[in-house]
């Protein structure tokens, strides 16, 4: 299985050995496989914020998705079930359709609930941990284990999970209005739409905002809109953002990715944290 065909970016190789559990059952016997051959291994799920290498790659892929890990469920009146495979624009409709709100500011993103999760998706000050009531996942040993809120360990994009994968995610969730809610999801789609380039091959923002400044404010300032390494390119709208021309490799991505790192931290002495995350090679691997 080409990487490339499942991620946004369009870019990567071939993993050592491809697995697409259906069930939590066989996703235990996915990390067992993975034990017992002595593959490390990674988790794909929607692959929208994912740059992979090419070639052969020296791991194991996990792929949680439909089937298998699809489901919604309401266990209890405010709140909702979704199992790490769900797409978030499906969540988010099934949400606004029983008048549940409290996770419109995810309209317009990409992925699934398992990636929302496992990289605390967000916008506009808002987290995706911040409405999480408990999380189902599997250790690498196959223990399956329940984890509530209170012991979430978050922070900016970011869910430190110790290895195991999420297989399904609780959300405490707030009765309103089904209108005030398709409202609030349109007017966050709207935006997003206006500001970030939609309809391209891309994995999304490239960088971290820093600690109280804005990621494409900077590259913006340093002039790199339409920089181009290869078929790589810095969006014309949105600096934040690399996007696949047609054909791009990943050292094209990698090598304008330095650059823009380079860039903002001459002029500003800051230096930019990777939001995307980088699947290396057999080359670069740990």
């Amino acid at each position: 299985m080409q990487l490339g065909e499942l991620t946004t970016l369009r870019i990567g190789g071939t993993p050592v050995r491809y697995l697409h559990p259906r069930s939590v059952a066989e996703l235990r016997s996915a990390l067992a496989e993975c034990r017992r051959d002595r593959l490390a291994w990674r988790v794909l799920g929607g692959g929208s914020n994912l740059l992979v290498e090419e070639g052969l790659l020296p791991y194991a892929v996990i792929h949680v998705c439909a089937p298998g890990f699809d489901r919604i469920r309401r266990p209890a009146h405010a709140v909702i079930g979704a199992g790490a495979g769900v797409p978030t624009a499906r969540l988010l409709h099934y949400c606004r359709d029983r008048g549940l709100g409290g996770l419109e500011f995810l309209a317009g993103i990409p992925g699934t609930v398992g990636g929302a999760v496992a990289g605390n998706a967000g916008a506009w000050e808002r987290h995706v941990c911040n409405a999480v009531r408990r999380l189902r996942v599997l250790r690498p040993d196959g223990r399956l284990k329940t984890v509530r809120r209170a012991a979430l360990r978050c922070s900016y994009r970011h869910l430190e999970l110790d290895g195991s994968v999420v297989v399904e995610a609780e959300f405490q969730l707030e009765p309103r209005s089904t209108e005030l809610i398709g409202a609030q999801m349109n007017r966050y789609a709207r935006q997003r739409d206006e500001r970030h380039p939609l309809g391209v091959r891309s994995a999304g923002c490239v960088f971290k905002n820093p600690p109280g400044s804005s990621a494409g404010r900077l590259l913006d300032l340093c002039g790199l809109k339409g920089t181009r390494v290869g078929n790589a390119e810095v969006s014309r709208l949105h600096a934040n953002f690399i996007i696949n021309r047609g054909g791009a490799a990943a050292e094209d991505v990698l090598r304008l990715i330095e650059l823009m790192r380079r860039a903002v931290r001459r002029r500003f002495g800051i230096e930019l944290e990777l939001e995307v995350r980088h699947w290396p090679g057999r080359s670069k691997a740990a």
